[in-house]
């Protein structure tokens, strides 16, 4: 026989796996699926979970960025439409300099500093200025 404190953490297992939920359906915006067919769908599932765990990762190293924006709460996880609106949503211009790609951050954005934290794979940071690898565009 279980425990109370057995009963009560399964509990909010429980809640924490419909949150998961919600926000593939919801986030994600796979409510409804696009087609009829099943094959189609089954793709359409396949790369919205591809994102999904992508997106999740993204979410995971902000929380351990020293640049990300401070929060009131201790946060242990950042939900996909939180991940989505300040992380992959930042606006930016992509130009081209002396043969090379450069992606230019806006300076007033808070989320900036985690985000360059992040990508150190894009490449070099200067300032507010990124270079790109030619294979990113």
């Amino acid at each position: 026989m279980q425990s109370d404190d057995d009963v009560i953490r399964l509990y909010h297992e429980h809640g924490e796996s419909e949150q998961y939920h919600s926000e593939i359906k919801t986030d994600m915006d796979v409510e409804r699926f696009p087609s009829g067919k099943f094959d189609t769908n089954e793709l359409v599932l396949e790369l919205t979970v591809l994102a999904y765990n992508i997106l999740r990762v993204i979410g995971q190293k902000s929380l351990k960025s020293s640049s990300a924006p401070k929060t009131k709460r201790k946060v242990k996880r950042r939900r996909i439409r939180t991940v989505i609106s300040n992380l992959i949503l930042i606006a930016g211009h992509v130009k081209e300099h002396a043969r090379r790609l450069i992606l230019s951050l806006g300076k007033s954005n808070i989320w900036m500093g985690a985000v360059i934290s992040m990508c150190p794979a894009l490449g070099m940071l200067r300032e507010n200025v990124l270079e790109l690898p030619v294979w990113f565009v």
